[in-house]
């Protein structure tokens, strides 16, 4: 029901009409001394009334009367809860300003990404989720920090080793080569440079780039990614995603001639008509053998490449020819494969991805560099300070050429921040900073070098040591786009009305909410004296005579005892229902009937106790009792080797629900009430008119 009338709230936005004539303009509405006039009114009925008519629906001419009446009765309603709400200061609570806040960050999201770049970026993915690529590369490794010289190094390295391999140099081989040249003291694990299967976020983004722009077998020119320097060789593009669900049957062996017989043998069962599952028993694999050969969902990369191969040419249920690997002969039976959804409910999984993902962040760097020369935004660590022009020597005489220098630097940052900001454990302190110089110029504001250093403060996090320049200036860059985000986000409501409309609407809808929780829901909710009262009124007015009112009352009722015997040879059945006769007619409880029945137990057959069940059931709404057994008395059927004693205690006849049974029943009603009364209580207060005469008048 909240959001219900959450949804009723939002309708109503409001616009100030400017002073217009009575007779072109006239006042529909007065609440508190406000008039709301014709024009005003119909900005907010027309969109309601559209909704309304859908399709080729058309309305009556006395059906559009009574739309237009029924409206001015809510809007006048609406607008008198609004006034009442300001006056009780429900539009300044903290609790709707920080609901509100999180409301317009949702709305204000689209307005701060470069779009074009963002749908850019979510169509690629979703073009290549559509294929599953096998790489190898060559690395180099270097730090995101290197200097200088350390990257020309690398990237010299990288280009030398590519040269190798174009010239038809093994590129594994190279590739190993290279990995114990880095690392000569770890031990290699066989598969340096082999990659698997991989597709969109798999990879850094750079490094996907490479692999998606190449064609098989082509090796592509040097990457930079945050790891170093890559190059990479396509092996594979196989047009298939998602994870798979496969049944394998293997045989291990080091020779192709070994257990071949034996692998075509279980194949050609399969081929008449035998089960996968039932043959799989024969895998030399333990671990699933005994559930069908069923191997857990995988992703591409977590498969072998063979099975890989064989299972993109396959449908759903198809079973593989046996084929030899360097593990032995296998089987694959295709079970499930995923396929890619739709496009539109891709983009919330990818939007999701960028998060994390550094191509999540390039929508908004656009964005920002865009909005730093749209707003006039001045980052000084890149803006020359002024100086006057020099005079142009005379021809052949050269000319002293001075330094350029910035109005702003981040070496008095770069040399306070410590080590420690690598383990996110910097204490920072205001007195570290006694110039304060200006770093960035925001129209009408500026931020300072102190602004900068809490920046850093704030973000720092857990991570691999680097060189203290090459790290401020990427927190700075940081800082520069998020406080330009925030002077573009302050500019939102100026610069664009349908947002503007779109947050106050929220704004007004939340507040309208508050208000109805306390002065009705709440309320209702809390008032139990007034609840009692409203019960016993409307109670009485209930009738069973009337299917309108069945919610509110019990259909006819059981009280009964379940004792379930699992062995009828531990109490014979017919004795079983003397003993419960006995005890209910000398009114025994259920722990007594069960304890009667076990103490009649037969002492020669290990005995089970009575499972015991104590319930209270309606007719029409339990499985319990058949139709024959609503009396008081015994029932006995028989389950499996045992039986099932029902002791129907007593039948209640059909009965009015009492207040704590109906309670949820009577509260909406309830509420009802409170909210009829203060409307009423508000259209005295402020006066509320609706001009009738001017609505039946309306037209649309």
């Amino acid at each position: 029901m909240k959001k219900i009338l959450l949804a009723a709230a939002l309708v109503f936005t409001f616009h100030l009409s400017p002073f217009t004539s009575a007779q072109s303009d006239p006042v529909v509405v007065e609440v508190g001394g406000q008039q709301i006039r014709q024009s005003e009114f119909m900005k907010e009925f027309l969109p309601t009334v559209n909704r309304q008519m859908t399709g080729d629906k058309q309305m009556t001419a006395a059906e559009k009367r009574q739309a237009v009446r029924e409206y001015a009765d809510l809007f006048a309603k609406f607008r008198a809860k609004v006034m009442d709400a300001c006056a009780r200061g429900f539009d300044t609570t903290r609790a709707l300003r920080a609901e509100l806040a999180k409301y317009r960050a949702e709305l204000a999201a689209p307005y701060l990404i470069d779009s074009t770049v963002l749908s850019s970026l979510l169509t690629e993915a979703y073009e290549r989720n559509h294929y599953s690529l096998r790489a190898q590369q060559i690395l180099v490794s270097l730090r995101p920090d290197a200097s200088p010289e350390d990257t020309l190094a690398a990237l010299e390295r990288i280009k030398e080793l590519r040269d190798r391999v174009m010239k038809g140099e093994d590129f594994l081989a190279v590739s190993v080569e290279e990995f114990r040249r880095q690392n000569p003291k770890v031990q290699l694990r066989g598969n340096e440079g082999e990659l698997g299967y991989f597709t969109a976020f798999d990879m850094v983004y750079p490094f996907e780039n490479a692999a998606y722009g190449l064609k098989i077998g082509e090796i592509s020119q040097p990457v930079r990614t945050r790891y170093g320097y890559h190059i990479v060789k396509l092996v594979d593009r196989v047009d298939m995603q998602g994870k798979l669900q496969l049944a394998h049957i293997w045989l291990q062996s080091a020779d192709s001639s070994n257990q071949r017989d034996a692998i075509y043998d279980i194949y050609n069962r399969i081929m008449r008509g035998n089960s996968f599952e039932d043959m799989a028993y024969k895998s030399h694999d333990r671990s699933t053998a005994e559930k069908g050969g069923m191997i857990p969902m995988a992703s591409l990369s977590q498969l072998p490449e063979e099975y890989v191969k064989r299972a993109e040419k396959m449908n759903v249920g198809d079973v593989s020819k046996p084929f030899f690997t360097k593990y032995g002969w296998h089987i694959i039976k295709l079970v499930h494969k995923d396929t890619l959804p739709p496009f539109e409910s891709m983009v919330p999984y990818y939007k999701q991805k960028m998060t994390v993902d550094p191509r999540g962040a390039e929508s908004r760097r656009v964005f920002a560099a865009n909005a730093r020369q749209r707003y006039g935004i001045v980052d000084l660590t890149v803006t020359p300070v002024p100086t006057e022009p020099k005079p142009v020597g005379k021809k052949g005489k050269k000319v002293a050429v001075e330094p350029v220098v910035m109005q702003a630097s981040l070496d008095n940052i770069i040399s306070q921040v410590p080590d420690s900001v690598f383990s996110a454990r910097w204490r920072f302190s205001d007195t570290m900073f006694h110039g304060r110089a200006p770093m960035v110029r925001v129209p009408g504001h500026e931020y300072n070098e102190m602004d900068v250093a809490r920046f850093i403060r704030r973000h720092q996090k857990e991570e691999r040591p680097m060189d203290m320049s090459y790290y401020v200036r990427q927190k700075y860059d940081e800082f520069l786009d998020s406080v330009t985000v925030v002077y573009a986000d302050s500019q939102l409501e100026k610069e664009n009305p349908e947002f503007a409309a779109l947050v106050e609407e929220y704004r007004r809808g939340l507040m309208i909410f508050n208000y109805n929780d306390k002065m009705i829901w709440s309320k209702a909710i809390s008032d139990s004296a007034g609840f009692a009262a409203f019960y016993a009124q409307e109670s009485s007015r209930k009738s069973l005579a009337n299917p309108e009112d069945s919610i509110y009352f019990w259909r006819t009722r059981a009280r009964v005892v379940t004792l379930d015997v699992a062995d009828s040879a531990q109490l014979a059945p017919a004795k079983a229902a003397k003993l419960l006769a006995k005890a209910q007619k000398k009114e025994k409880g259920s722990v007594e009937m069960k304890q009667m029945l076990e103490s009649a137990f037969d002492r020669k057959v290990s005995a089970t106790p009575v499972a015991m069940e104590l319930d209270l059931v309606e007719q029409g709404h339990q499985q319990l009792l058949a139709d024959d057994q609503w009396n008081r008395g015994v029932y006995l059927m028989p389950r499996g080797k045992g039986y099932r004693a029902l002791v129907v205690e007593t039948v209640l006849p059909p009965m009015l629900k009492a207040q704590i049974e109906a309670r949820g029943y009577y509260l909406n009603s309830y509420q009802n009430e409170l909210e009829q009364k203060l409307n009423e209580e508000l259209r005295a207060k402020y006066n509320v008119k609706i001009h009738w005469d001017v609505v039946d008048k309306i037209s649309y």
